[in-house]
């Protein structure tokens, strides 16, 4: 028996687990974008806000991606004859020719990786962080590379990971501190 199988047969645990993760990714995000910015502290409800429609708008541009990837096989790459089509090989590979979708993907993630370089995360966070962000990053290349696709069952967990996320950021950032005095310092 493989572990997808497993998996869908304790639905409610899988189910749990991977919201659990997703919770817990957006806690140390959360955390992360409140520590490098503690004036956002002073405006919490607006920030949060903000955030939860960015980061909704990142989580459905990735479950429709999930759900739908775009197959490239390695068949069909060929050497480039000029720069520009070296390049338009580059685009196709990592998924970059998609659209706006993947322009606020990549705006998201860049904006991610920039508050956890310069945010004083504990070590453990950032290494739970490095550790999912790498499995995520192997399921989205196997949906790219193989003849894997997804069923139901696989884009339910997919979405819940990212709600969880969502959900995680919003809750943490939406803390308001109300001695504004202290923050100021």
């Amino acid at each position: 028996m493989d572990v997808l199988t497993l998996a869908e047969e304790y639905f409610v645990i899988s189910l749990s687990v991977v919201l659990f993760i997703g919770l817990l990714q957006g806690a140390i995000l959360g955390r992360g974008i409140r520590n490098r910015f503690p004036k956002f502290k002073i405006h919490a409800r607006i920030v949060s806000i903000c955030l939860l429609i960015l980061f909704s708008i990142n989580s459905l541009a990735s479950i429709l991606k999930f759900a739908r990837p775009e197959k490239l096989p390695f068949e069909e790459l060929s050497m480039p004859e000029n720069p520009e089509e070296g390049f338009d090989i580059l685009l196709e590979v990592l998924g970059l020719d998609l659209g706006f979708g993947s322009l606020i993907v990549m705006f998201i993630s860049v904006t991610l990786i920039l508050v956890f370089r310069f945010s004083e995360l504990p070590s453990i966070a950032r290494y739970f962080m490095f550790g999912i962000s790498f499995i995520m990053l192997l399921i989205g290349v196997v949906t790219k590379f193989t003849d894997y696709s997804p069923n139901q069952f696989h884009i339910f967990l997919y979405a819940a990971y990212h709600m969880g996320i969502t959900f995680g950021i919003f809750v943490v950032t939406r803390r308001r501190e109300y001695d504004v005095l202290n923050e100021i310092k």
